[in-house]
């Protein structure tokens, strides 16, 4: 296996904390299951425990089942994020058959870790792996196991040591420029999105994603009032995105529809849309953030949800981008 071909599969890491290539063929053979019409990574993940961790340009993409997951695999995934400072974490649950797989996109390293740890709290024996590898003691794994009886005393203090210093990197800015907040949690001040997000769910048949048809344009164009833009997603390069409608009403200026979003004016406003419609077009998961940005001695200071759209259910080929300019007291408190 060439390098470069393992660092875009990732690895994989079982119930020993062993690190295994995530290619399906070689997990079929090493587990002895079925190679047709098997999802053996699946299988790997949800019956066993395992957890997939995947680098993706700028963030890492971190596979795993809260309910059945391995404390050691956990614990050598929480070492392997360490080790790679990503810029942001993906999380994905994977879905029981027939429903889809469930993401959430968390632009800090520490609020990732957070809410990978809160959903290993749905298992029975909460694993705490933040807690306990910052303080240098073990997670006690389902079959008796202990991370010292994988992981030599150097490492398992070079893991806690790089996640302590994640924890003070993120804590290092006074100001956050953005902030992830679950859906659930939208703020009253931002009504019309929490409506145009339920006008979304309503419009998903099943677990399929909504297409621009199932939703009502006129209703949508109505509640936005000119702060909604569309986006076209289907390139490959999230740089050769193409704004098919520019909202006007922004503080932003110009009308860029049918420009691309390397066709922005540079900065890191643009580099940051650039992954976040990224990020949003790859997981086909719905984002709202708190925006605070100083660009060009200009403070913006927003709101904004993304809907993706898929007019075959699945792959999203639009996004729908809501921005609510107002000010943000929240971030004064976090």
């Amino acid at each position: 296996m060439k390098p470069q071909e393992e660092a875009m599969v990732g690895v994989i890491f079982d119930d020993r904390g062993e690190a295994l290539p995530a290619y399906p063929a070689y997990l079929a053979q090493r587990l002895g299951c079925p190679t047709s019409d098997f999802d053996v990574v699946g299988y790997a993940i949800q019956k066993l425990g395992f957890v997939q961790v995947t680098p993706i340009r700028h963030a890492l993409l971190i596979k795993f089942e809260p309910t059945t997951v391995h404390h050691l695999a956990a614990f050598a995934a929480f070492y392997e994020i360490a080790g790679h400072s990503p810029g942001r974490l993906i999380i994905g649950f994977l879905g029981k058959a027939g429903s889809p797989e469930r993401y959430e996109i968390c632009n800090s390293v520490i609020e990732g870790l957070k809410r990978v740890e809160a959903a290993l709290d749905q298992r029975p024996g909460p694993v705490n792996l933040v807690e306990r590898q910052s303080r240098g003691s073990s997670a006690v794994g389902s079959r008796g196991h202990t991370p010292q009886e994988k992981l030599p005393m150097r490492e398992r203090a070079a893991a806690a040591s790089a996640l302590d210093g994640l924890a003070c990197r993120a804590q290092a800015g006074d100001q956050p420029r953005k902030v992830s907040v679950p859906l659930d949690a939208i703020s009253p001040r931002d009504e019309w999105l929490d409506q145009l997000l339920r006008s979304w769910h309503n419009a998903r048949s099943g677990w399929r994603l909504p297409s621009s048809n199932s939703l009502d344009p006129l209703q949508l164009l109505n509640i936005a009032r000119g702060r909604a833009h569309i986006v076209d997603t289907r390139p490959s390069n999230p740089e050769s995105y193409r704004f098919r409608l520019w909202g006007a009403v922004n503080s932003y200026g110009g009308n860029y529809a049918n420009r691309t979003l390397s066709e922005m004016p540079a900065g890191s406003m643009r580099d940051e849309a650039i992954e976040d419609y990224w990020g949003v077009a790859t997981t086909g998961a719905p984002t709202y953030h708190l925006i605070s940005h100083l660009e060009n001695n200009i403070r913006y200071s927003y709101t904004r949800l993304l809907l993706p759209l898929a007019a075959d259910g699945q792959r999203v080929d639009q996004l729908v981008v809501l921005i609510n300019e107002r000010p943000l007291p929240e971030l004064e408190a976090r």
